[in-house]
């Protein structure tokens, strides 16, 4: 028998034998040679011929290379595939561009060394039977009680990494209280296992119960949204409605845009659900996603799988709920390199084809997802009002920091914080401090002559990050170049450099002087790198460790710590401020989340703000608290302007290392889809160069599409658009793109 693969850089067919019998069929990735190189394929067709017919074929010019192995069995199903062509047809790119995306990295294509054999590593277990516990430490204790609630056991290198020794962990084991055995990675779980998980349930609150019976209500394929305030409990709702979905044997599929957010929910869902709770993001190895993957492919039981917006393509069957946590966060959108997708979007869409139900869960909802509630459009509303700690949501003090200049304070921090801040370790409160940008300042300039550090590949400047006490290195946060501080200005000869702007670096160098005492933390890319880099240091923080967190916008979202009561915007401005459309819509969400990290647990808390204009409609809504009202205006004004979401846009954005080239490009083909556009009522603005001309070395220009919202794009089917680029000049098309 031959079969027809899917291999190459593009997805190009090829035909190979079957020649050691392996048996594959539709949907089998295999391993085989095209040119030497190794290769994963995808099946998509096979041919049977007799013994005389293949012995031809050996002798004839067209000799058939043989199947070397088979990597993974029924790796993509028919229905999964015909959803993923689907969305392959949305976001214009061929059929396996968007399977090679959806499977896990080193699966198709180009072949990676990804074993099937789970590890075995140490799995400690609380001993149910035990009784004595007079003569554990108080580390031990501490210990038990960290298993406990991580649902009676957990990995002994996930428990070094909370800050458990393995001296406590085989004290533990040696007193009896629990077992030290080696396990599989990915030991599959008994239906039995599953049913005594789910009696671990904690009683809602009215509001909650009427969330739950909303979802159950809803029909299958539909959609709700959760709005609930910060701190109302929706993680509570996620995990009602997951133990529902498992006990009738479906799977569960936890959405969260970034990965900054992954570890208390898997921490949530552990410490419920136990063992059968993966996680998938890309944070993981390729072989851990592999391993996930094939868990989902294989389980017999219901799982759990928590990860980010590549997730949302695991075939997980049945599939019963689909939570898509923080739902407004445009991390949720991929927008380069192609395809470019929404998987909020699409998680709406799988449940239509699948018949799952999807939860969109948002404190601050998106405009769009507000504009589809019922009765206009298709989604249900379930509101969570108050807080599981009866606290009110946090007042906001607003700092106008042009008085604080007319009064003679010119410092990066103003008076009333200082004020604030000095009070919080006396009192055993904690406070987060959002600061828009990382490093130490935005950009270097010469002070002789004005001249900004610019990238050498980007049209941006570059960023001051701080390597010690004394020096400074320079890092483009575009392309990732770096260098050491210039000696001498490039324009003038001057040695004379100032950074100007605040990065989280600098403000933690400014706090430091002058509140002398007050203990520092920082939560940024730049802090937060490793395997669990954010877990280990929020697990620092919530222990006390630090009076105050300085971060970047990570800060915002979905952080549970009790102890925090004052949360702080030191530049509000340089949010207000950006040349986007969706720019007020987008930090007010920003906002309002920060402001929500104050007051969850039993001490009230408060939101300080630092700005120039206190006058602004941003503000002026993050003071009243009433974002509804927000979305009201915004609403208004969008539909009057015939604007994003009560329109549809494109962009299509073209590259190239020549200026001239890329240029002409974007020329010839705005005139190629000219026509399409007027025949569908859309409008198309440019060419024009890109807000950053140039990132890392190659010249960047687009066209926007503005049309009717409910219309299709008005491009050509297939692969016309890159049939006229000229070499050297690459096109990307993002369909309904978030930041315009």
């Amino acid at each position: 028998m031959d079969v027809l693969l899917e291999a190459g850089r593009d997805g190009r067919c090829f035909t190979y034998l079957d020649n050691k019998n392996l048996g594959v069929d539709l949907g089998d990735l295999v391993l085989v040679r095209l040119k030497g190189r190794a290769l994963h394929g995808l099946v998509v067709a096979r041919r049977r011929h007799s013994y005389e017919a293949i012995t031809d074929m050996k002798e004839s010019s067209r000799t058939l290379l043989g199947i070397e192995a088979l990597v993974q069995s029924a790796a993509v199903d028919p229905i999964w595939r015909d959803w993923v062509n689907s969305v392959a047809v949305s976001c214009y790119v061929s059929p396996y561009k968007m399977i090679k995306a959806a499977l896990p990295a080193g699966w198709l294509g180009q072949a990676k060394k990804l074993t099937d054999e789970a590890k075995s590593l140490w799995w400690i277990q609380l001993n149910p039977e035990a009784t004595n516990f007079e003569a554990l430490t108080d580390r031990q204790t501490e210990l038990m009680n960290f298993l406990k609630s991580r649902g009676g056991g957990g990995w002994q290198k996930d428990i070094s990494l909370d800050g458990f020794c393995s001296s406590v962990v085989k004290g533990l084991v040696k007193s009896g209280a629990a077992f030290r055995h080696k396990k599989k990675v990915l030991e599959n779980t008994s239906r039995a296992e599953v049913d005594e998980i789910l009696e671990n349930k904690k009683e809602l609150t009215k509001e909650q119960e009427d969330a739950v019976e909303i979802y159950e209500a809803q029909q299958q394929g539909s959609a709700i949204l959760l709005w609930g305030v910060t701190g109302s409990g929706k993680t509570e709702v996620y995990l009602h409605l997951a133990a529902r979905e498992l006990e009738e044997g479906r799977h569960c599929l936890i959405l969260a845009p970034e990965i900054g957010l992954i570890p208390q929910l898997v921490d949530r869902f552990r410490g419920r659900f136990g063992k059968i709770v993966f996680e998938y993001h890309s944070g993981c190895s390729d072989r851990e996603r592999v391993r996930t993957w094939r868990l989902a492919l294989k389980s017999q039981s219901p799982l759990v799988i928590v990860g980010t917006r590549s997730a949302v393509f695991i075939p997980l069957s049945p599939l019963g709920l689909i939570v898509v946590d923080e739902e407004h966060d445009t991390s949720y959108k991929q927008e380069s390199p192609m395809p470019c997708y929404n998987a909020r979007e699409l998680a709406v869409e799988r449940a239509k084809w699948f018949g799952s139900k999807v939860v969109l869960g948002s404190a601050t909802p998106s405009l769009l997802t507000w504009k589809n509630l019922c009765p206009q459009g298709p989604l249900r509303l379930a509101r969570l009002t108050s807080r599981i700690s009866r606290q009110p949501l946090p007042p906001v003090r607003v700092v106008d920091m042009r008085q604080e200049l007319a009064a003679g304070h010119r410092r990066l921090i103003s008076r009333p914080l200082i004020q604030r801040l000095r009070g919080l370790p006396e009192r055993g409160e904690q406070a987060v401090m959002l600061v828009p940008r990382r490093g130490y300042s935005g950009f270097l300039s010469c002070r002789s002559c004005g001249e900004v550090v610019q990238c050498p590949h980007c049209d941006v400047a570059l960023t001051v990050h701080l390597t010690n006490k004394s020096n400074y290195s320079l890092r483009c946060h575009w392309c990732g170049y770096r260098t050491n501080k210039e000696s001498t200005c490039t324009n003038c000869g001057s040695s004379a450099f100032k950074p100007f702007g605040a990065g989280t670096q600098r403000v933690m160098e400014t706090l430091s002087r002058e509140l002398e005492g007050l203990r520092l933390m920082r939560f940024d890319r730049d802090s937060t790198g490793g395997r669990d880099g954010h877990r280990r240091l929020l697990s620092r923080f919530a222990a006390g460790e630090a009076d105050v967190l300085v971060g970047t916008q990570m800060l915002s979202k979905g952080m549970d710590l009790p102890r925090v009561t004052l949360a702080i915007v030191l530049a509000a401005d340089g949010l207000l401020h950006r040349p986007d459309l969706q720019a007020e819509e987008q930090t007010l969400q920003l906002l309002l989340q920060l402001a929500g990290r104050a007051g969850r647990g039993d001490l009230p808390g408060e939101v300080l703000v630092q700005t120039y204009c206190p006058e602004h409609p941003v503000i002026q809504h993050l003071v009243d608290g009433r974002y509804e009202e927000f979305l009201k205006k915004e609403a208004d004004l969008r539909r009057e302007s015939g604007l994003v979401p009560y329109s549809r846009a494109c962009i299509l954005r073209l590259a190239g290392e020549s200026a001239t080239l890329t240029a002409s490009a974007a020329s010839v083909l705005s005139e190629q889809i000219r026509p399409l556009c007027n025949q569908a009522g859309w409008e198309m603005i440019g060419p024009a160069p890109a807000m950053i001309p140039k990132v890392a070395g190659r010249n960047r220009w687009q066209l926007l599409l503005h049309g009717p919202e409910l219309s299709s794009l008005p491009l050509p089917d297939g692969s016309t658009l890159w049939d006229s680029l000229p070499r050297g000049v690459t096109l990307s098309v993002d369909p309904d793109p978030i930041q315009l």
